[in-house]
This record gives structure tokens, C-alpha cells and sequence, in this order.
């Protein structure tokens, strides 16, 4: 061994040049994995809420339109809300009402609402693209650039109403 070579700092080096590359793509990728999830879960809540909406309804009409206006006042809410944090998500609402009679709002009726939430991932396989040493190769058009979170929630309308 020769006693003029130092090898003091070459773990830090060897760390920044060959392990932060491949730290950063993976941090972004497991970032946007939990915003998908977020989103997912919040469908699912979003789906329970609708059908509380829609069985405490006095008749269809008035369920449907409320069940509408739920999905409106979230959607904005959510939209002025991700404005604010700058993220690049946006949920597009759309429903299925499904009853085991007809119409719907009668006591004892089940009713099943199934939630299609819309989630646009593209910002985030962008932040990833656009990383040095880019670790997977995902390109925009080999991507599809936006996800369907299905929720479904199931309920009666009240036998005493």
C-alpha cells in the first residue's frame, strides 16, 4: 500500500456518483405510487359519502341531484385545493346507481353506488422522465398517463323514512 494515496472521502464520492442516482428516481416514483393511493382512498370515501347522500333522498329525482351536487362541490373543492399545493392531480367524477328496485328511493330498497375516479398521474412520470440518470427508461407515450379508481359502496335506504 502505497502511504502518499488517501483514500479519506472516497465513500462520499462513490455514494454521490453512483447511488444518488438511483435513490432520486426511486424517491419521485414511490412519490407519486402514494399519491395514486391517496387518490384511491379518497374515491372510496367520496363513493360512501355519495350514497349517504343518495338513500337520505326523499325520491329519485332529488337522490340523483344530490348525489351530483356532492360530486360538484368535491371536485371543486379538490380542484382549488391541489391548486393551492401545487400538485398536478385531478379527479373527474362519474357514478352507477344500481337498486334492487325500482324506484330506487323506497324503504328497503339496496342501493349500490360505484364511483369512477378519473386520476391524471402524467405531472408525476413527467418529474420522473425528466430525472438524471433516469433508472427505468419510462417514456411518456410507452405510459398510460391516466388511472381509474373504481370505489363501490353498498346501502339501504332507511325502512322508517
Amino acid at each position: 500500500m502505497n502511504p502518499s494515496f488517501d483514500e479519506r472521502g472516497s465513500a462520499t464520492s462513490e455514494f454521490i456518483l453512483i447511488a444518488l442516482p438511483l435513490f432520486v428516481p426511486a424517491l419521485l416514483f414511490f412519490v407519486s405510487i402514494s399519491q395514486v393511493s391517496r387518490a384511491e382512498m379518497e374515491a372510496s370515501m367520496l363513493a360512501r359519502e355519495a350514497l349517504k347522500a343518495f338513500v337520505s333522498s326523499e325520491n329519485d329525482a332529488e337522490a340523483h341531484l344530490r348525489t351530483r351536487l356532492l360530486l360538484n362541490q368535491y371536485s371543486q373543492f379538490g380542484a382549488s385545493y391541489r391548486e393551492s399545493i401545487s400538485s398536478g392531480n385531478s379527479l373527474s367524477d362519474q357514478y352507477s346507481i344500481s337498486c334492487s328496485a325500482s324506484p330506487c328511493i323506497q324503504p328497503g330498497t339496496q342501493v349500490e353506488l360505484t364511483l369512477f375516479s378519473f386520476i391524471d398521474v402524467e405531472s408525476e412520470l413527467l418529474a420522473i422522465e425528466r430525472t438524471p440518470g433516469n433508472a427505468w427508461g419510462t417514456y411518456s407515450n410507452k405510459i398510460d398517463k391516466r388511472r381509474i379508481a373504481i370505489a363501490s359502496a353498498r346501502g339501504y335506504v332507511d325502512k322508517w323514512s
